[in-house]
Formats: structure tokens, sequence, C-alpha cells
């Protein structure tokens, strides 16, 4: 096998360094050197990018922790006031409609993270036939002071696959974000 890791992920390296511990740990004498140069590979490959050791937690962020619950609360008092079941985007034509939150309850993350143009970048979005309504919290590569930014978009623009360029007040971002929900949204009664 080759040790040129340079097309691997974080996640493969880390994945890889811990196969090697398991292996290490492990009573195949035979295989120990081999998995003590790659572990050894896999970790010199990891130090040269800005990611977290193996077992490592990100150290905590107030603002994006504050945000993050901000756009939890914004998000239970748009299911209060808008029908944004997928259901209804369907019933008013949208092929693919947006769930307003990930699959476990949490904001999701924007597409501008998997991009590498934002840090973190939790939103969340309904699609409407309109177009989409977004509200975000988006954390620069650089820094960690994040900015808001909310509204509407068309669907298959910039912005409604990386996210929004643009500051706004938190405020001003959440009533940006609830004038689209009025756009595209049925109110419930």
């Amino acid at each position: 096998m080759s040790l040129d890791l340079t097309g691997k992920t974080a996640a493969e390296l880390k994945a890889m360094v811990v196969n090697a511990e398991n292996i290490l740990a492990g009573p195949n004498v035979k295989q120990h050197v081999k998995a003590a140069e790659f572990r050894d590979a896999a970790k010199l490959a990891l130090s040269t990018r800005r990611v977290l050791p193996p077992g490592s937690r990100a150290e905590p962020n107030p603002s994006l922790e504050a945000a993050t619950a901000r756009i939890k609360s914004v998000a239970a008092d748009a299911l209060i006031r808008f029908d944004l079941s997928p259901a209804t985007a369907k019933a008013q034509g949208v092929t693919t409609p947006h769930a307003l939150l990930s699959a476990s309850g949490a904001p999701k993350t924007g597409g501008g993270v998997r991009t590498k143009k934002f840090k973190r970048c939790p939103y969340i979005s309904y699609r409407g036939a309109g177009g989409i309504a977004m509200l975000q919290y988006a954390v620069p590569l650089e820094g960690s002071e994040g900015f808001w930014s909310g509204g509407r978009t068309s669907v298959g623009s910039a912005e409604s696959k990386t996210g929004f360029d643009t500051a706004m007040d938190e405020d001003a971002a959440v009533a940006a974000f609830f004038e689209a929900l009025t756009e595209i949204a049925p109110a419930r009664t």
C-alpha cells in the first residue's frame, strides 16, 4: 500500500489513525510496523490541515451557540405561524420541498460550509412556490464572529446553494425571514 495520503479527507485520515491504533493494540505483531507507519503518516497529514486531532472537540463558540438557539426558536415560531409541511409545498407545485430543520431537529448546515465559503453556517429554510425563505448565521473562514442574514431568494441562485453574503442585524434578518415566509407560505388559521 502507498503512504501518499494527499487525496484523503480529514475524516478518512482520522479513521486511518483509529484503525492503525486498533491494529497496534491487537495481538498480530506482524502488522504493527506497517500500522505504525500508516498511523504516523495519517497524523502528519492531519497536522498540516486545520482540523482537530481524533477525539478532540472544537472549543465552544458562545456566539454560535446563541445563534443556533435563536434559529431553533425562530423555527418553532415559524411552524406555529405557517403551514410549512412538505405536503403543502407539493400542493403548491414545489417538486422538492425543504424541511425547515434537519431530521434531528437542529438547524441545517449551509452549502457554504461544504464549499468552504464559511467555517460554520447553521440555517433554516422553506421552499415555496415563490422561492426560498432563509435565515442563517454564517461564521467566515477567518475569525470567529459570524453574521446574520435572512430573506427570500430564488431557486437555483447562488444564495440558495451557499447562503447569503450580506450581513444584517439579527432582528432585521429574522424579520426578513418572516416577511419572506409571508410571501411564499400559507399562514395557519
